[in-house]
């Protein structure tokens, strides 16, 4: 289903925009990894925070690749932590507040060595061989060419690090 809003080589594909109702689209995505998760301790929570529904103009396909990455970067750390038993369940939150979509977890949160660079390509703090650092570059980049955003939150977690990740959509709002 994710994979029919991309086709790389199709550059009109890629492009072409069209509106996005934010609501349905975090539902969608919270349904679509439920299952994966439940095997692992891992939920995925889907809350608004005191703001009206809300619709993006812009290409669906960039938008479900990098909340894709994202979540897909919260799973591996959510993992890494469960293994370790610093956290018994791992929570998945993604937030709606018009214009801002906010994804964070329960994990360790950013190195603070890498809060700085972390959209920089080749950064990460997976170990060798597990990841080659560009995919929160990559979130920016697509969301740059749609007139986005995405950043830390500075509030720091249980841990004393950064973990929410906050996108700007002010560029795309539809209305």
């Amino acid at each position: 289903k994710q994979l029919s809003h991309l086709a790389p080589s199709l550059r009109y594909v890629r492009e072409k925009r069209g509106i996005v109702d934010m609501a349905l689209l975090a539902s969608e995505t919270v349904e679509f990894y439920q299952e994966r998760f439940a095997a692992n301790s891992i939920a995925m929570a889907f809350k608004t925070k005191g703001s009206e529904p809300f619709h993006l103009y812009m290409n669906k396909g960039k938008l479900v690749q990098v909340l894709d990455n994202l979540i897909l970067n919260s799973e591996y750390w959510l993992k890494e932590d469960l293994r370790l038993r610093t956290i018994s369940k791992g929570p998945i939150t993604f937030e709606l507040q018009k214009p801002f979509v906010r994804i964070s977890d329960n994990g360790r949160g950013i190195e603070p060595r890498l809060e700085a660079s972390i959209f920089e390509p080749f950064v990460t703090g997976k170990g060798k061989g597990k990841g080659r650092g560009l995919g929160l570059f990559i979130v920016k980049q697509l969301l740059e060419s749609e007139a986005c955003d995405i950043a830390l939150m500075p509030k720091r977690n249980k841990a004393g690090r950064l973990s929410v990740f906050e996108m700007n959509f002010s560029g795309v709002l539809n209305g």
